[in-house]
């Protein structure tokens, strides 16, 4: 093997060789200019950009305040990793708070202008009067009140006032006294009695010209008579028409004692509705069914029934008794509006129930969410504190770019070596070079681009030349190591087509491209394996007829830890992205003949599944595959198995050892 120094004079930078066998001051050489780039340091984070390019990333937090402590480089990379997880969750949980989220602020208008019930109704429940005074007149008894008073004696000027507590009456329980509203009678009040109540009109006009009247007649008979029930329960609907429910209780618990048993559910309404007028709506409910077990007067309990239960909130109840009421007296306006208003505010009780439902539930939501976005914030903190500033990756980033502009105005993206007597260049990657002919490479005559076959051929380039001037395409010329022009091996025999794609003049580009291009239509490449000298691997797989099932490739689990050229960060940006590479497409088409998409990634599968073709060659066709289908992710993760699992490449001989 011939020396190094020999073949590449100090004066060339080489930073790739492919001998084994190196001399001491190569190695400390390619050491001093690894080391010198990583003392540059523009950048610690690179990606993967939606147009296929890998690029650094300027203000990443992967770029670290300390590079080289690999303990924080981990522990900031699963913090980001948590991030990008946490702030999906947030995300998510956002959205489906807004989704969820009952913005419905005119629930309770509608609900009244649309419910057929709330339209019968006419007027909302709470507008009613529940407290609509009832009474089992005394002439349906087949009893004459004027026949207990004496109706045709002359008023005093001085009227008098019934008052039943003058007659003593022992404790029974059987006058409800047990009742919490009659125990606390001299503590009741009752709203304002409308004038339209129907209590005015229980006393007959016979009786007296006006309540008090009345009153004074009761009165006196209530002296000479003091166990008439039928004088109590006068003198409680006079108390009732006065609005005083004390007074109205120690007369109709009197009218209740005295009261024969089938007479008795003239107290038993008449203490209700006082009961029930004073807020005991719960004791008046008890003295109403009380009144139902003695009473002939279907109607009047039942319709006093219903507005009890109205007002307690037993809706189902209401209606039942409204029911009850209307079959007792069918087309009575009252109980048919009543009913109607209850079944009206029982529907809207329950939308506006569910309503606050989900507003606690989107509360409790929110404050789930306000707990995460603080915790993502705490976390955020901690990843900012060992990120470098971003004024310095700006910085650094503002020095990576000048260098490679450098770098690119010296049209070298490569570095080769020269060999055999300096007339052979050693290049490893399979890409045009440039060079000017002089100097070290005035005896040039054989580029050899990576292994034995060659796609791009050697071309040189005068310096002295304009480079807005127009060049002729250099031709291509087929490589020493073989009989086959190597574009003939990737393209087949059309050598003009492939003359024109690899060395367009500048008016083809003009005319092509009068602009540059989006990313998404720039072409992208592939390396085929036949052009290394490997295995016809196209034939194999596309040599017999399309397969008739349909199946994806799956590269399986990357084995761990992920290969160093293709880390896990470049997967980030191409996470739930799509981008079909029509590039990829047309040459997967070429190489099989015409085959569709489906075919070919089918095909694929089934080989994968045989092995009939070593594995890392076909993971490369699979993830050319899927380039074409748009999934970078599942591209990506086949080129991490190629890596894993592909020989290492031979180190290339010089043309005197080669056949």
């Amino acid at each position: 093997m011939a020396d190094v120094r020999k073949i590449c004079p100090e004066s060339l930078p080489c930073r790739l060789s492919y001998s084994r066998k190196t001399s001491f001051q190569g190695k400390l050489f390619i050491l001093l200019c690894i080391l010198k780039v990583d003392t540059g340091g523009a950048t610690t984070h690179w990606v993967v950009t939606e147009d296929g390019k890998i690029q650094q990333q300027v203000d990443s937090p992967l770029n670290l305040k300390h590079p080289l402590d690999v303990v924080i480089f981990m522990r900031q990379e699963t913090r980001v990793n948590y991030l990008k997880k946490l702030e999906k969750q947030l995300v998510a949980q956002k959205i489906h708070i807004e989704e969820n989220e009952d913005r419905d602020t005119g629930l309770e208008q509608r609900h009244y202008k649309e419910d057929a019930d709330c339209v019968m109704a006419k007027v909302p429940l709470g507008d009613l009067d529940l407290y609509d005074g009832t009474y089992i007149s005394l002439e349906s008894k087949d009893i004459s009140p004027e026949d207990f008073v004496d109706s045709l004696s002359a008023l005093p000027p001085d009227l008098e006032k019934p008052d039943c507590a003058v007659f003593e009456l022992p404790y029974s329980i059987h006058a409800f006294q047990h009742l919490r509203g009659v125990q606390e009678r001299a503590n009741l009040t009752s709203p304002l009695l409308s004038k339209e109540d129907p209590i005015f009109s229980s006393l007959s006009h016979k009786l007296g010209r006006s309540v008090d009247d009345v009153g004074h007649r009761i009165h006196h008979g209530l002296l000479r008579n003091s166990s008439s029930w039928v004088l109590y329960n006068m003198a409680s609907f006079y108390w009732r028409m006065k609005n005083e429910p004390q007074r109205a209780v120690d007369c109709v618990v009197r009218a209740l004692h005295f009261s024969p048993r089938e007479h008795k559910d003239v107290a038993l309404v008449n203490m209700a509705n006082i009961l029930h007028r004073a807020h005991f709506s719960a004791d008046a409910a008890i003295l109403a069914h009380a009144a139902l077990d003695l009473t002939s007067d279907l109607f009047t309990s039942h319709y006093t029934l219903g507005n009890i239960y109205a007002m307690l909130g037993e809706y189902n109840h209401s209606v039942l008794c409204y029911e009850q009421a209307l079959q007792a007296q069918p087309g009575f306006e009252q109980a048919l509006r009543r009913k109607h208003a209850v079944l009206c505010q029982q529907k809207l009780e329950q939308r506006l129930e569910a309503q606050h439902r989900s507003l606690q539930r989107t509360l409790n939501e929110l404050k789930e969410y306000q707990k995460q976005h603080d915790h993502y914030l705490r976390q955020q903190e901690a990843l900012d504190k060992h990120k470098l500033l971003q004024e310095e990756q700006i910085l650094r980033n503002i020095i990576h770019e000048t260098q490679m502009a450098k770098e690119a105005q010296l049209g070298n993206h490569q570095m080769c070596r020269l060999g055999y007597k300096h007339r052979s260049l050693y290049c490893p990657f399979d890409l045009p070079v440039r060079y000017h002919r002089g100097d070290l490479f005035e005896h040039v005559s054989f580029v050899q681009f990576g292994e034995e076959v060659s796609v791009a051929s050697s071309v040189a380039l005068v310096s002295e030349r304009n480079s807005n001037q127009t060049a002729a395409s250099p031709q291509l010329h087929p490589s020493v190591s073989g009989d086959q022009d190597p574009a003939a091996a990737l393209w087949g025999s059309r050598l003009d087509y492939t003359q024109r794609m690899l060395w367009p003049q500048r008016s083809d580009c003009a005319h092509e491209y009068p602009s540059v291009p989006p990313a998404h239509l720039l072409p992208t490449f592939y390396l085929p394996p036949e052009t290394q000298g490997l295995s016809p691997v196209a034939t194999l797989l596309y040599g017999s007829s399309p397969p008739l099932t349909v199946a994806l490739p799956n590269c399986g689990p990357v084995p761990q830890p992920y290969p160093a050229l293709l880390p896990a960060s470049i997967d980030w940006p191409l996470e739930e992205k799509k981008l079909p590479d029509p590039s990829a497409s047309q040459i997967l088409q070429l190489r099989s003949g015409g085959w569709t998409l489906e075919q070919i990634g089918s095909r694929i599968a089934h080989v994968m599944k045989q092995a009939t073709v070593p594995c890392w060659q076909t993971h490369s066709e699979a993830a050319l595959f899927w380039r074409a289908k748009g999934n970078g992710s599942l591209a990506l993760q086949c080129l991490r198995q190629v890596l894993s699992s592909a020989p290492p490449p031979p180190p290339p001989r010089p043309p005197h050892q080669r056949r």
